[in-house]
């Protein structure tokens, strides 16, 4: 099933994109040795600076949920408990490395041992989580002042836009450059474009 699917489905896929992605190479390519007046008109009409401060700005706001599990600190424990025991159970009878890189379709390859290592590595690590997840559940029920102290001490607010202001910095050293040489650089990405499209299209058009 792995096998049909990579080759009747991913490697069709993949063939289509990266030659459609070389025709638009080469038609960007030609305009900017032909024209490259109008293609700076067309790279200054499709170019938009997005500000990742306001589209990440509600990752910014702390939300406070501890009221509402501590006021339904027994039926939050309840569900949390029938989740964990749930999800252990699945994860140490249901989950078998040796299948899972069967179904990758990697068995009985250079692959196949590294890949049950990570599988292992992943589910152990899954059921190391859980456990942590059941104790915290344990305090819950039945010592929550002793939870709010440690949740006290250990939960710090995190701001996303100290992280990702680098990102709203626009380095225009490239556009420039392009600008500067636009036949120089349509030159160039007309003949990597033709060399992707003329591969790609001997794998599309030619048959095997």
């Amino acid at each position: 099933m792995s096998d049909l699917l990579f080759d009747q489905f991913l490697v069709p896929f993949f063939i289509r994109f990266f030659f459609l992605f070389g025709l638009i190479g080469v038609a960007v390519g030609a305009g900017l040795v032909f024209a490259p007046q109008r293609m700076q008109h067309v790279f200054g009409w499709m170019n938009r600076w997005i500000s990742t401060r306001r589209s990440m700005q509600w990752f910014d706001r702390p939300r406070d949920v501890d009221a509402a599990i501590y006021r339904f600190c027994r039926r939050v424990w309840f569900v949390l408990m029938l989740l964990v025991i749930y999800s252990i159970f699945v994860l140490i009878t249901q989950v078998h490395a040796g299948d899972f890189v069967a179904a990758l379709g990697i068995r009985n390859t250079r692959y196949s041992l590294v890949a049950e290592i990570v599988v292992q590595t992943v589910q152990w690590f899954l059921i190391a989580g859980e456990l942590i997840v059941m104790a915290v559940g344990i305090m819950l029920f039945f010592f929550p002042a002793r939870l709010i102290t440690i949740e006290k001490r250990v939960n710090q607010w995190y701001s996303t836009h100290h992280w990702t202001q680098p990102f709203d910095a626009m380095h225009m050293g490239f556009d420039t450059w392009v600008r500067s040489r636009p036949r120089t650089m349509g030159g160039l990405i007309t003949a990597g474009a033709l060399f992707v499209d003329i591969n790609f299209g001997i794998m599309l058009f030619v048959p095997n």
